[in-house]
């Protein structure tokens, strides 16, 4: 039996191999072509391309990863039907399962390696590929778009709030600031905006309310220099992370901030949840592989590869429009991420109930 195992893991990893090469070259080639005009017009060196395309690597590996798994599941589970050693090993008295063990075993590790990859990995090459497009290439300033719904813990302890960021002007709109003892809120001032002043924020047009066991106090204002410096305009610099490109633990904390401030964090709970259901599909993908190509009809390289089309196709399909029910409010963020990992967890179910095992 384990030179069955050391058979079925090198079939499986040689053409998992070759899938992901291929992937990386495919998409690195359509993207070249693609943004071929912007990088001759602004005279892009090929150190920057280097750059650009070998930190934009893991982001193909983690995209085409459940693809590559799936498609390998395939050939290597139906070249096994096709030469009948499933059939043979049916005979010795063995299951599917015990077969089969080794590719649920990678794909369980699978799994981890994507959620790992997704916390420690993705954002920082995704952020250094952002800076490559936009500052070395096109030669933007290094912050090129206000920061919208930003959410700090400053350094004075407060929590700090800003709908919208100005680094030109070094102006807030929106902004809101706690001082919280545990889950008790001890003050909070809101302002339409704030300008920093060099050393504090100045804060225009808001309230400040104290609260106390005996009450709270309301102080309107239409200036006030507020002697906060928790944070400070470096601080939005230095946070270059869109929320999409944080890892779960950073969108945790930002969706956190989001909600103790008063705002609207439904999107990036979908966000978030997407990061914990998206490396699930691995197992799902080599489950539903193994049923499919271990059943009578022999698997060729033309289904082959019409399954690996037509499974990822909708796979995507499903989990992006479950994404943007949840975006609008529609569907929980729970249920908008996990969506297609429950759909296809029903149709590996249901194979699993028919095929030979």
């Amino acid at each position: 039996m384990q030179l069955v195992h050391r058979s079925v893991v090198a079939g499986f990893l040689r053409i998992l191999g070759f899938t992901l090469v291929g992937a990386i070259v495919l998409f690195s080639l359509v993207d070249l072509f693609d943004h071929l005009d912007n990088f001759v017009d602004n005279h892009a060196s090929a150190s920057m391309l280097v750059r650009y395309y070998l930190n934009k690597i893991p982001w193909i590996l983690d995209t085409v990863l459940p693809i590559g798994m799936l498609m390998a599941t395939l050939f290597t589970v139906g070249g096994m039907a096709r030469y009948n050693e499933l059939s043979a090993m049916f005979a010795a008295g063995r299951s599917l399962l015990q077969t089969t063990r080794p590719l649920l075993v990678l794909a369980l590790l699978a799994c981890l390696l994507s959620l790992v990859w997704g916390e420690f990995v993705l954002p920082r090459t995704n952020a250094r590929v952002a800076r490559i497009w936009e500052v070395e290439i096109h030669g933007n300033p290094d912050r090129v778009r206000p920061t919208n719904d930003a959410a700090f813990n400053g350094a004075d302890g407060r929590l700090y709030y800003a709908r919208s960021f100005s680094p030109e002007r070094q102006q807030i709109r929106e902004f809101r600031v706690h001082q919280v003892a545990g889950a008790r809120v001890l003050e909070r001032i809101d302002a339409a905006s704030a300008d920093w002043d060099g050393s504090q924020w100045v804060l225009a047009d808001g309230t400040r309310r104290v609260f106390t066991a005996r009450g709270d106090s309301l102080i309107r204002f239409a200036e006030y220099a507020s002697g906060l410096d928790g944070i400070t305009p470096r601080t939005f610099l230095d946070d270059r992370l869109k929320p999409e490109a944080m890892n779960a633990r950073q969108l945790r904390r930002y969706i956190d901030m989001i909600r103790r401030s008063g705002g609207d964090a439904t999107a990036h709970s979908v966000d978030l949840q997407f990061k914990l259901s998206f490396p699930v599909v691995h197992l799902i993908v080599v489950v539903l592989g193994i049923l499919l190509a271990s059943s009578p009809r022999k698997t060729t390289v033309a289904s082959g590869f019409g399954w690996t089309i037509a499974i990822s196709f909708g796979y995507y399909l499903a989990i992006n429009f479950g994404r943007s029910l949840g975006h609008n409010g529609t569907l929980p963020p729970f249920l908008a991420a996990w969506a297609g990992n429950l759909a296809y967890a029903g149709v590996a179910i249901g194979a699993w109930l028919r095929v030979r095992r």
